[in-house]
């Protein structure tokens, strides 16, 4: 269980028109204290057809998640879990889909979102973040980013069986299978509720994790 929650540091930035806040939150989970990053949208955020033009060079994360890299990099505090919050509250701070997508276009712009942020996650794995999870997504991004990882996971293993996977596709594969977590729950219901069973998660895998950061130049 979670015993208790205390903020601490926050600061806030623009980067590529992007308005963020990141705050430091500090919890009792079952007796052990962990640290969070919290990343909150601090402006209505929608994402949607100019995505599928904006394909990130291979390997590399968007500028955004650059720069939430470079937070965690500089944050005075040890970070144990990275916090991707969709709703800050209210709608005019949120992150989701446009809503006039159709169908075929949703499932694009989140295949697009998740093979580009592969390189986030590892990035933040270099760092010892062992756990990162979207929280409030409405089910229309839920849904999207499951079919994306799915879809993603069946390509990376076609390659493995066909030999043509790189050292990177097989970190990627695991991240899909157990460090990426979206989540429909409330930040606060999550926080409260889903902590425990992640940082289980977390601590089952520990080595492994350890042995994917140590690998990373």
């Amino acid at each position: 269980m979670v015993d208790a929650l205390s903020p601490l540091g926050h600061a806030a930035c623009i980067v590529a028109g992007v308005q963020l806040e990141f705050s430091d939150l500090e919890t009792d989970v079952s007796g052990a204290k962990r640290r969070a990053l919290v990343v909150t949208p601090a402006q209505k955020i929608r994402v949607g057809r100019g995505r599928l033009g904006a394909t990130i060079a291979a390997g590399r994360a968007s500028e955004v998640d650059s720069e939430i890299v470079s937070r965690l990099r500089a944050w005075p505090h040890p970070v144990d879990v990275l916090l991707l919050r969709s709703w800050g509250g209210d709608e005019a701070r949120s992150w989701g889909f446009e809503a006039d997508l159709a169908d075929a276009e949703i499932d694009a712009v989140g295949y697009a979102i998740m093979r580009d942020q592969l390189a986030f996650f590892r990035d933040a794995i270099r760092l010892g973040v062992y756990a990162i999870v979207s929280t409030d997504l409405s089910a229309v991004e839920f849904d999207a980013m499951r079919r994306a990882t799915t879809r993603l996971s069946r390509e990376l293993g076609l390659r493995a069986k066909s030999g043509t996977a790189t050292e990177d596709d097989e970190v990627d594969r695991w991240i899909l299978e157990h460090l990426s977590l979206w989540t429909t729950r409330p930040f606060d219901e999550f926080v409260l509720q889903g902590l425990p069973e992640l940082f289980a998660l977390v601590d089952r895998h520990r080595g492994r994790l350890a042995d994917l950061s140590a690998a990373r130049p």
